[in-house]
């Protein structure tokens, strides 16, 4: 479970669908709160969404979609006032649920984290790659 409060948040169904994905392969995360941007919410509504999820002590951390999408401008406010919250953007699956299970001594620590595990976990597959006898395609959720 993550160790940190940490709030998913992107437009249309993107909570959504991580929320479904983690539940999925690491089950329900206490720790982990997720809220879409819907196309019916103006920026405040999003921003008032997000308020009543934090709390003045406790470490929070951001994950948003879109650099520069207003859910990260919206987190980036809150941010700005706040010194323990941290805003992320542009990460993927992999990176939130490789570190849901990692301990960190700081939320800084986690933040960074989330940004190298993304760099990580990128990858091309081509046809050029030659199966070997070790490959086993069978196994996946």
């Amino acid at each position: 479970m993550s160790q940190y409060k940490t709030i998913v948040a992107g437009h249309g169904m993107f909570a959504n669908g991580f929320e479904g994905a983690i539940k999925l392969l690491a089950g329900k995360q206490l720790n982990m709160k997720f809220i879409d941007f819907k196309e019916s919410m103006s920026e405040t509504d999003l921003r008032d969404e997000f308020l009543k999820s934090i709390n003045d002590e406790e470490p929070v951390l951001f994950f948003t979609d879109l650099i520069g999408g207003t859910p990260y401008k919206e987190a980036a406010k809150i941010a700005y006032k706040y010194d323990n919250v941290k805003v992320v953007s542009g990460c993927n699956l992999a990176s939130l649920l490789e570190t849901t299970f990692n301990t960190y001594d700081s939320l800084d620590d986690y933040a960074k984290d989330l940004i190298k595990v993304t760099k990580n976990s990128v990858e091309l597959f081509t046809l050029d790659d030659e199966p070997t006898e070790d490959d086993d395609f069978s196994d996946g959720i």
